[in-house]
């Protein structure tokens, strides 16, 4: 896998309207998040130890990409906090 090196601009998150559940079992609702940013790629990395004190090399120009996630919520997941799974992912290299 090459490296990355991403730097998110914005990023957004909102629940999906009629998604969640009121009542005695709640459900949280479903949510949708946009992130937005560059990112450059970089060679492999290299498995000696002289090569992993360096800094790493990105031999590209920063591309732009927007980013889109349906998180939901896991409702299988124990404990008072919820538990959220992707669902669906979309990535699009802008330009």
């Amino acid at each position: 896998m090459p490296r990355s090196d991403h730097d998110v601009q914005s990023y957004d998150c909102h629940p999906i309207p009629g998604s969640s559940v009121p009542g005695p079992q709640p459900r949280p609702p479903s949510l949708l998040v946009t992130v937005t940013g560059t990112v450059r790629h970089g060679p492999p990395p290299q498995p000696t130890p002289a090569t992993a004190a360096k800094k790493p090399v990105f031999e590209n120009e920063p591309r732009v990409f927007n980013q889109t996630f349906i998180l939901i919520p896991d409702e299988t997941a124990a404990g008072g906090e919820p538990k959220y799974f992707v669902k669906a992912d979309s990535l699009r290299f802008v330009g």
